[in-house]
């Protein structure tokens, strides 16, 4: 199997195949055997007529295009590999030659996770001043607490939104309305704890369709998505891990707060959480 890789805008990638007449024969002969499965042959057991009476009763043309498609499905799945590719969804496939006895080409477009190309952000990191306190006598501790929690907030924007600014990018308009579309659905649940009221009497009060409030998301979407590649990057270069015991504390806590939801997903948010934090906390050190 013969491959090219051709990077497109925007984070896309264009893998193109050629695999040999050669190379396709034993996809054939596994689509026999997997549709004589499946075929009742007046005659013969359910799976046990011979090759020549399957090809008969089904004709080759079927099993040509069932073998392509496996054909197709493991390539991909073996370019990926190879390649150490990181898709995010499902492949765009288009067939450019495809008859029997010659060999099959096709493509595939994907959008992959972008190459991030970051700034020093340690010596960005380090040039931003924190701001001292202040608490009149009046204050009590809580709100003391509160100002702390709220200059914790401050300086974790301002520390990303400097970073992100010295940082080269392309984001994958798959990712931008990825964030959309979950922005939108936490807006449901809100609207309807909170407010009381469906989502479309919601709409109907804003005056505004979905595609409209979906479009107001589009820069705040963009951000999201980009801070989040950012630590990710940030995550990688620094070998930041998490081990078992850190891991199993945070699932296990928010597993009581949110006991409906499967542990796996919670688990994998749990070590996104951790990773983030340990990030910021590095970060952070690096401030006067």
């Amino acid at each position: 199997m013969k491959t090219t890789i051709q990077k497109l805008p925007k984070s896309q990638l264009e893998i193109k195949f050629e695999v040999s007449a050669e190379e396709l024969k034993p996809f054939l002969e596994k689509a026999v055997l997997h549709l004589g499965d499946e075929v009742q042959i007046e005659g013969f057991r359910k799976g046990k007529a011979p090759k020549e009476v399957i090809e008969g009763k089904l004709g080759k043309e079927a099993i040509f295009q069932h073998a392509t498609e496996d054909c197709i499905r493991e390539s991909y799945v073996q370019a990926i590999k190879e390649n150490n590719l990181e898709p995010l969804g499902q492949p765009d496939i288009e067939i450019l030659k495809i008859a029997p006895d010659n060999p099959l080409e096709f493509k595939a477009r994907i959008y992959t996770i972008p190459e991030i190309n970051l700034p020093d952000y340690k010596g960005v990191v380090s040039q931003i001043k924190r701001k001292e306190i202040e608490v009149t006598k009046e204050e009590i501790d809580r709100l003391k607490k509160q100002k702390e929690t709220q200059e914790k907030e401050r300086l974790r924007d301002e520390l990303l939104e400097k970073i992100s600014d010295k940082t080269k990018i392309e984001i994958p308009a798959v990712l931008i309305e990825s964030e959309k579309q979950r922005m939108i659905e936490g807006l449901k649940q809100q609207v309807s704890q909170m407010l009381g009221m469906s989502y479309d009497d919601y709409l109907k009060k804003i005056n505004k369709t979905e595609k409209e409030l979906m479009d107001s998301f589009s820069t705040e979407a963009e951000k999201k998505v980009k801070n989040s590649l950012i630590l990710r990057e940030i995550v990688k270069k620094e070998n930041i891990s998490v081990s078992e015991a850190e891991l199993e504390k945070e699932t296990n806590e928010f597993t009581k707060a949110n006991p409906n939801i499967d542990r796996g997903q919670i688990k994998e948010y749990a070590e996104s959480v951790i990773k983030n934090e340990k990030t910021f906390q590095l970060l952070e050190a690096l401030i006067k």
